[in-house]
């Protein structure tokens, strides 16, 4: 039988890398204004596929509106291959619930146009999570096409696999070959060259091919159309053997699953491939840190908070926020291509996603503010004092613990405009004192972190704000037993004088202790954290390593004779900075001198020398199981990486890592890097909420808000590196040590990547039992409580408010709630949990609103079988291990 080629054209289309947004888009209108006018005069030139991404449309169609039916047109024809991403995304970067809303975003396009790629169109990214099998899955995608962080290695020299994620799910692999997708773009070559490079082709594709059928990419990094196409296939038709067809990436997945048999399999994460191509995985998750920082702080804006909460107040009666939702998903998203939340592109690209970031937020931020006005009531006439506080708990289970919250005391009205005949009472003196109480009247502990006179203000949608002067207290609140995905009040009662509250804290110059911890510190910054529970000490936590970085954007690179430095010799002074009765800290203050930069050479680091001050705040409360450690760098050196250290004193080489639906083991491993010619291996990886290492006594979780690169050092002390940062100049370098294959990238300089100025991380540290069925409890219930704080809502209503609300409860909390939700047609309420665990988990959904119907769902929102309920509230479930289960609510008075 006869092979046959599928050669499928495209162009991959990086939205912003070397060049701005705005000129990349330039390029787009004009190269697809050049396909419309190929594909309308040559019906021999069959399908383009515009690179699994919808965005590309809505970008286009910005400047050109007047083709969309043109478009719509090709689409439905098929001859405009389009989705089913809406934007092609970094997998390990963004958050399992980012790339649910991408397919549901890509998909929604792409269905609105008449047509929908359902193939896992991934080919450019910096390798593939674990669950990326179930993520498609659950859109009713079983195919997917990758190219990077897989292939060469033994048994890795096949085009076709059985790819399985942790939960059993199993997808077809369709494998390019190591020329990738551009191997096949031949519009400036003349005939001879074809043909000769096509041979060489030929006999890869060939080699590789498992059944009758090879792919071969005709296109490249925003490639025009060819227009010569249709005769560059007859010209191999008359010199080879073999089918030769203008086909899409459907169309070639469908051939080869009607042919596909025995396969090899592959399983969980794809992060190697280095002796195959480019991985560019060695630094891009530390590269612009900060950019990492603000994704982490809006994925969970979105979906722990605004999210729920849009869903708890439209069953409270309030209009769906949904579009405003969707819109600021679109907005996020745009910032999740590779090039763009890698920190690999130019200076300009990286500022403009910090001004989406802020859109994010601000949009977000609206939605919470109107969800929680229908949640508890907001009196827009009410003015003066606050007279309570809420605290919203986004946690499915019953929380405690120490929250933040603002109380402001009005003191005078401010006059905004031209009110010559308004006279401004005189300004009230400050407050003596006040106390909050439960709805029991228990007088609640509360800790003063700042006073000051300032602004208040108060909103209303039918007048001017209202301004006043007040006295604005930020402080501390002991909160206790707020229920699930719900809220609890506390009333402000002015007083005479301020209480001092009783404290189980204690604490000195130099250590801070509660009923679990005692952590000390020394002279030199190490900190020594007792766990008391189990008489378990860790030693030298929280030091401070400095190095050199010649590398560039994608990967971290040593000079050749680098220089490390340790925070331990610094200057280090350690003081107490809180005193309770809810929270104990200690500010350690340490100067480092490092190298300024590198050497003009690249070779070594500058003998010339900078500070560098790092301001560490440990703290603890009465309850927390965790330390929590708040570090601001106040960054003056370049060509640098910056890690903080924690040895666990356990001997392993394996690390056990939060990422997106599961958790993924990893064994820290040695090679020989002269046989990597082209990347070497990196010894960085990645993580979403947490790392964790453990023997058969104890265990140890590095909780990390938003700084996603860890590693487990080959030193035999069990030590966790945590990135802060990694500074470096250009976009890519010219041949660094370990990416010894040469540039990655075109050069451009980057100053902006080398992150001057101060920055803040927040990361915690959680010594806990290394049991599976309590440390998986333990370390996500202690998970939710660093990375989602209570979150606190002032109120100045003088009439009475309801004390307490929950909207759903998930038992047992070792179950983690992803996605808490209004259903993309409105009319639902979905819940995702999944189970990170080795164990099946038996437990409950609670609604505390009545159930009409329930169903199993898809991550698509497909129903799939009808869900018991019980007690018109209560739902069952199993979650197998490493699974994901989605459960489509019909509640009364949701719409």
């Amino acid at each position: 039988m006869k092979p046959t080629y599928h050669i499928v054209s495209h162009s991959h289309w990086d939205r912003e890398w070397y060049k701005s947004f705005e000129q990349f888009r330039s390029m787009l209108v004009n190269m697809v204004d050049d396909l419309l006018e190929i594909l309308d005069r040559d019906p021999r030139y069959r399908c383009f596929t515009l690179d699994g991404q919808t965005v590309v449309l809505d970008d286009y169609l910005a400047v050109r509106p007047e083709r969309e039916e043109e478009l719509r047109r090709l689409v439905r024809e098929g001859r405009l291959i389009i989705g089913p991403w809406y934007v092609l995304p970094d997998e390990f970067l963004v958050s399992a619930e980012a790339a649910v809303r991408n397919l549901h975003a890509g998909m929604r396009r792409s269905r609105d146009f008449g047509a929908e790629m359902k193939v896992g169109y991934i080919p450019d990214s910096f390798g593939h999570i674990a669950m990326m099998p179930a993520i498609l899955s659950g859109f009713g995608i079983d195919t997917v096409l990758l190219y990077r962080g897989f292939g060469g290695e033994p048994g890795q020299d096949s085009s076709e696999y059985w790819w399985t994620g942790p939960d059993g799910t199993r997808c077809l692999m369709l494998h390019l070959f190591r020329h990738g997708y551009s191997a096949c773009y031949f519009h400036q070559e003349t005939e001879k060259e074809i043909l000769q490079r096509f041979k060489e082709l030929k006999e890869e594709v060939d080699a590789r091919a498992a059944t009758g059928h090879r792919l071969l990419l005709n296109g490249g990094d925003h490639h025009w159309p060819d227009p010569k196409l249709p005769q560059t296939l007859d010209l191999l038709r008359k010199n080879f053997n073999g089918e030769f067809a203008h086909s899409s990436v459907p169309q070639y997945a469908a051939a080869v699953k009607k042919e596909v048999k025995d396969l090899p399999e592959v399983q969980g994460e794809l992060r190697f491939g280095y002796r195959y191509a480019f991985v560019v995985i060695g630094g891009v998750y530390s590269s612009r840190m900060y950019l990492k920082q603000q994704n982490w702080q809006k994925q969970l804006l979105l979906q722990r908070y605004a999210e729920p909460l849009n869903a708890y107040a439209v069953a409270e009666g309030m209009r769906s926020q949904l579009p405003l939702i969707r819109h600021a998903w679109r907005t996020l998203m745009q910032n999740h291509p590779h090039d763009s939340i890698c920190g690999c592109s130019i200076d300009p690209v990286h500022r403009e996603m910090m001004t989406r970031f802020k859109a994010v937020e601000d949009v977000g931020q609206s939605i919470v503010e109107t969800s929680l006005d229908r949640i508890i009531p907001y009196d827009d006439l009410a003015s003066g004092d606050d007279r309570y506080i809420f605290f919203f708990n986004p946690s499915p289970f019953v929380r405690s613990g120490v929250a933040e919250a603002q109380v402001s005391f009005y003191l005078q009205d401010i006059v905004v405009g031209l009110n010559p005949d308004v006279r401004v009472a005189p300004k009230k003196p400050p407050v003596a004192g006040f106390s909050l109480h439960n709805a029991e009247g228990k007088e609640i502990p509360f800790q003063i972190l700042d006073r000051h006179e300032g602004y208040d203000i108060a909103y209303t949608n039918y007048n001017y704000p209202r301004q006043t002067y007040a006295d604005n207290f930020r402080i501390l609140v002991d909160v206790k037993d707020v229920p699930p995905v719900g809220y609890k009040g506390l009333s402000i009662v002015k007083g005479k004088k301020f209480r001092k509250y009783p404290t189980t804290l204690r604490c000195g110059r130099n250590f801070l202790e509660n009923d679990f911890l005692r952590v000390e510190a020394n002279n030199r910054g190490e900190l020594t954290l007792k766990d008391k529970t189990s008489g378990q000490a860790y030693a030298k936590l929280n030091t401070f390593e400095d190095s050199g970085d010649v590398g560039d954007e994608y990967n971290y690179s040593y000079p050749r004779k680098d220089k490390w430095v340790s925070s331990t010799k610094g200057t280090t002074r350690v003081a107490l900075a809180e005193e309770g009765p809810l929270r104990v800290a200690l500010r350690i203050t340490t100067v480092m001198k490092v190298p300024a930069e590198a050497a003009p050479d690249r070779n070594s680091r500058s003998p010339r020398n900078t500070l560098l001050r790092i301001e560490s705040l440990v703290s603890l409360t009465p309850r927390a199981r965790f330390l929590d450690v708040r570090t601001t760098v106040d960054n003056t050196a370049k060509d640098h990486r910056l890690r903080v250290l924690f040895p666990a004193g356990i001997a392993t080489d394996t690390s056990v890592a939060d990422s997106q639906f599961c958790i993924v083991e990893r064994k820290q491993q040695k090679y020989d890097l002269a046989k990597f010619t082209i990347e070497h291996p990196t010894m960085v990886a990645p993580m979403q909420r947490f790392v964790t290492i453990k023997d058969q006594e104890k265990a140890f979780t590095l909780l990390s808000y938003g700084l996603p690169e860890y590693e487990l050092k080959p030193d035999g002390k069990g030590t966790l590196a945590l990135t802060l940062l990694r500074c470096v100049g250009t976009l890519a370098a010219d041949k660094p040590i370990t990416r010894p294959g040469g540039k990655s990238g075109w050069h451009n300089d980057t100053p902006d990547a080398q992150c001057q100025g101060t920055h803040a991380f927040r990361y915690a540290l959680f010594p806990h039992s290394a049991n599976a069925l309590t440390s998986d409890e333990e370390v996500n219930t202690t998970s939710e409580e660093f990375h989602l704080p209570f979150l606190a809502v002032r109120r100045k209503n003088s009439g009475a408010l309801p004390v307490e609300g929950s909207f759903v409860s998930v038992a047992p909390s070792r179950l983690v709630l992803s996605a808490l939700k209004q259903s993309e047609e409105g009319n639902a309420l979905i819940v995702r949990l999944y189970n990170p665990g080795s164990l099946e988990v038996r437990g409950e959904v609670q609604s505390s609103k009545p159930v009409v119907k329930a169903s199993w769902c898809r991550l698509d929102e497909t129903e799939t079988a009808p869900a018991e309920v019980f007690n018109g509230r209560t739902i069952p479930l199993s979650v197998p291990p490493a699974g994901i289960v989605s459960l489509k609510l019909t509640i009364e008075d949701f719409a």
